[in-house]
């Protein structure tokens, strides 16, 4: 698949987040752009990305309303079953990828364009590549994931219902919400709370205790929080290398509350430390994935357990991270010198050859 995703290539390191800008009131201006010659064959050309609008609060808060809606709409009409980790992962996977190119090929209509069984590809690709760069967070969200590790036990009608949630989602706009450059604007809501809320029964989320809590809401109380902090500590601002926890972060609608109103204090949430925990493993699952969309940096730690019963929630989750962390760079140790001695064969090979 010649696919512009921002995936990580193999042994490659992270690439760098964008650096946050100062809250923004008006969209930035579009950069002109050449006029492409017609291409000497007959073939139709590629789509071209579109050029996003900056929307609104209240249209982004609406559109990620309306991609829980059509998402939980296509797997049911799809039949696809009980396990509602399989869309929401698929939303999720999705919310981690973004244009490479601003002129390249459209994203979307590449994406659109695949069949079922390459769709299936494309998200061990994208889950993978993040398992290289953030392992600890892609654990933490392996409920999301781990049925894409036994391609065997995938059957059509699955691959089916995969393509239909994926065309849902892009078209009711997931790229529009989470395809940006800047961590600002991708963290402007939380798409994948409206997913979980619908997808799950009212009974389960009564069970759990889970309720979405509007944007709005989140955002006025992280900054009523901040300014209180911040006027206890006689200071300006929030200091870097200070803690953000939410004992019962759901999918962690208030720590991307948070983050944005640290940026809009011009700084960045890369250089706090941020912790959350919940019971629910999708909803911790879908925090750890947010984390990764959000920017929220290298010092975040995501627990699935229960704090009220387990005070060392967050400890535990740490070590488990270390231990996983510590898996990855094995691995890629191991793929490292793998790929180092096929090298070498590769040129003794062709100098015997000469």
């Amino acid at each position: 698949m010649d696919l512009q995703l921002d995936l990580f290539t193999a042994l490659a390191a992270e690439p760098a987040e964008p650096v946050p800008t100062p809250r923004r009131t008006a969209p930035p201006a579009a950069p002109a752009r050449p006029t492409p010659a017609a291409p000497p064959s007959a073939s139709p050309p590629r789509a071209k990305p579109a050029v996003r609008k900056r929307m609104s609060d209240e249209d982004v808060h609406r559109t990620a309303a309306a991609l829980g809606e059509a998402v939980t709409d296509a797997w049911n009409r799809a039949h696809g079953g009980p396990d509602i980790a399989v869309p929401i992962g698929l939303v999720a996977a999705l919310s981690l990828i973004r244009q490479h190119d601003a002129h390249g090929p459209d994203l979307k209509a590449q994406i659109l364009a695949q069949q079922p069984r390459e769709l299936i590809e494309m998200y061990q690709q994208i889950w993978a590549g993040h398992w290289q760069a953030r392992p600890d967070l892609i654990d933490r969200a392996r409920v999301l994931h781990e049925w894409l590790n036994k391609p065997d036990e995938i059957d059509d009608h699955r691959a089916y219902c995969v393509k239909a949630v994926t065309e849902a989602a892009l078209r009711a706009g997931i790229l529009d919400l989470t395809g940006h450059s800047d961590p600002i604007d991708r963290a402007r809501t939380d798409a994948l709370s409206h997913v979980i809320m619908l997808l799950r029964s009212k009974g389960a989320r009564q069970g759990l205790g889970e309720f979405h809590t509007p944007p709005s809401v989140s955002d006025l109380l992280a900054e009523a929080t901040l300014s209180a902090l911040s006027a206890d500590l006689n200071m300006a601002t929030m200091q870097p290398g200070q803690h953000i926890h939410d004992p019962a972060g759901g999918s962690g609608g208030l720590l991307r509350s948070a983050a944005q109103a640290l940026r809009w204090r011009g700084l960045d949430p890369a250089d706090f430390q941020w912790s959350m925990v919940d019971v629910d493993a999708i909803a911790a699952a879908c925090g750890a994935v947010n984390a990764i969309v959000w920017g929220l940096g290298p010092n975040v730690v995501v627990a699935c357990d229960d704090t009220l019963a387990n005070p060392n929630a967050v400890e535990d989750a740490r070590a488990h991270a270390r231990a996983v962390i510590a898996h990855r760079n094995q691995v890629m140790g191991t793929a490292r010198m793998i790929a180092a001695i096929r090298q070498a064969q590769s040129l003794l090979e062709s100098t015997v050859a000469a």
